[in-house]
């Protein structure tokens, strides 16, 4: 991870891609601190993890927002729409975190953070499958840095929903395989984003960016069509 913050200050990168490095660095520095600092069974190691880790979260939907910002930064009304969609179904993910756990008692606060993570991974993974089936459909050309901040994130997001997910269904006797298999995996990521960030590779030219914007432009204008139509039944709904 170090090597990759190098490389990034060596290439000029962390403007480019403010929210992966800055998740990057978060990552480190509360390894660095709760590994050196606190015992990982003590109760004040899990309480500090816990903590460190909704920044990291919070982050990596930013990290999905950019991926879609570079990936669709040819075609600024889908990229628009998906960056709105982002924040609103972020939004009320995270609104849902703090308003659940005051309607629980406290007891059930360790399960209601694992299904927090849970739901925020599953809608980052809807996300970037969305976006892979975009760029699939419209063949977009995507650069090199893009495609490894993708291709690990979503590897690392797969494995966190799949340790979750059995976490939570098998309980306690899960720990010793979960405790191997993600650092495992976000070894694998640290790889690919190694490779893939090593130097500034933008996007290519594409030629698909009408067809993308008409297609977007249709949508937007059935989408107020379906509105209207919704408004003008309301209205003669609530008439006397």
């Amino acid at each position: 991870m170090a090597i990759i913050l190098y490389r990034a200050f060596r290439a000029k990168l962390f403007g480019k891609y403010p929210f992966f490095y800055s998740y990057l660095a978060v990552v480190l520095v509360a390894g660095i601190l709760l590994g050196f600092v606190y015992h990982p069974n003590s109760a004040t190691y899990k309480k500090w993890y816990s903590v460190a880790n909704y920044p990291t979260m919070l982050l990596g939907c930013g990290i999905v927002l950019e991926i879609f910002n570079h990936a669709l930064q040819a075609y600024p009304g889908a990229s628009r729409f998906a960056r709105i969609s982002g924040y609103i179904v972020f939004g009320l993910v995270f609104c849902y975190a703090l308003v659940y756990p005051s309607l629980t008692a406290s007891s059930a606060h360790t399960g209601t953070a694992i299904e927090f993570e849970r739901d925020l991974r599953t809608v980052q993974a809807i996300f970037l499958f969305g976006l892979l089936a975009v760029i699939s459909y419209y063949r977009i050309a995507v650069g090199k840095n893009v495609k490894g901040i993708a291709m690990g994130y979503g590897l690392f997001i797969g494995t966190s929903l799949m340790s979750v997910a059995l976490r939570s269904y098998i309980g306690p006797s899960f720990y010793p395989a979960a405790s191997f298999v993600q650092p495992l995996s976000y070894v694998v990521c640290l790889c690919i984003w190694t490779y893939a960030l090593w130097s500034y590779q933008p996007n290519p030219a594409s030629d698909s960016t009408i067809r993308i914007e008409a297609d977007y432009e249709v949508f937007v204008a059935r989408t107020k069509e379906m509105l209207g139509a919704l408004r003008s039944q309301l209205g003669k709904a609530t008439r006397p």
